[in-house]
């Protein structure tokens, strides 16, 4: 099957300092593939890497069946890719029913994943609360049924029974042919819906496998891979 994102090699960071290096990673339709690390380890820089908004510093990189340096976001958003930053992304002016009328797909789809979000249709964004905040930037990405989703942080200061609510959605959401990254550091949740993973520690791979044998160490990988934290993420 091909990968609807690859990374060979890939070495990605600011100006001219990397911070993720030789990162080799792939995602395929239908899985759901966990990035984790501690604070500062590259998961944001290799996510936004792949998004299109950060150029690679070195190595290859493929989205969706293209392999060209010079696309950004806005050209792979047009060719199926989405992108929920952490934080949040909502427009916060805009009412709960406007920004579902900004996605790509029909709001029905999205009042159908988070049913919640009905009776605050005629709120602003910005007086949800983060939890509501979640779900209507994940179903805006929901409805518009895209090829490729990555994900930064969906826990992010939510509860557990948001969180649990959020990853059912996108298990669903890969479950119907989506590519799934998800960027987190809770693993303990996240392992509960992915089917691969990789840690990263300081930039570099140091550990990869199936969501099985993860979740079998995942004591360990807690006590030895999420417990540092470096410079910048």
């Amino acid at each position: 099957m091909t990968a609807a994102l690859r990374t060979t090699g890939l070495t990605a960071g600011y100006g001219d300092v990397a911070v993720v290096h030789d990162l080799d990673l792939e995602v395929h339709p239908g899985e759901i593939v966990a990035l984790m690390g501690a604070n500062g380890a590259g998961k944001t820089t290799a996510l936004l890497t792949a998004a299109g908004a950060l150029r690679p510093l070195g190595g290859d990189l493929e989205v969706l069946g293209t392999a060209d340096p010079r696309e950004d976001l806005r050209d792979r958003a047009a060719r199926g890719l989405a992108l929920l930053t952490d934080d949040r992304s909502v427009f916060r002016s805009l009412t709960t029913r406007e920004n579902l009328r900004l996605g790509r797909g029909p709001m029905d789809l999205a009042l159908a994943a988070f049913p919640e979000l009905e009776r605050l249709l005629d709120r602003p964004a910005g007086l949800l609360s983060g939890g509501e905040q979640q779900m209507l930037g994940l179903g805006r990405v929901l409805a518009a049924r895209p090829k490729l989703l990555l994900a930064d942080e969906l826990s992010l200061g939510l509860a557990p029974i948001v969180v649990h609510r959020l990853l059912a959605a996108v298990r669903e959401l890969a479950d119907s042919g989506c590519a799934v990254l998800l960027v987190e550091q809770q693993v303990r949740l996240v392992l509960d819906v992915a089917d691969r993973g990789y840690v990263l520690q300081r930039g570099r791979v140091a550990l990869a496998g199936t969501g099985d044998e993860l979740r079998r160490n995942r004591a360990d990988i807690e006590r030895s891979y999420l417990s540092v934290t470096v410079e910048k993420d």
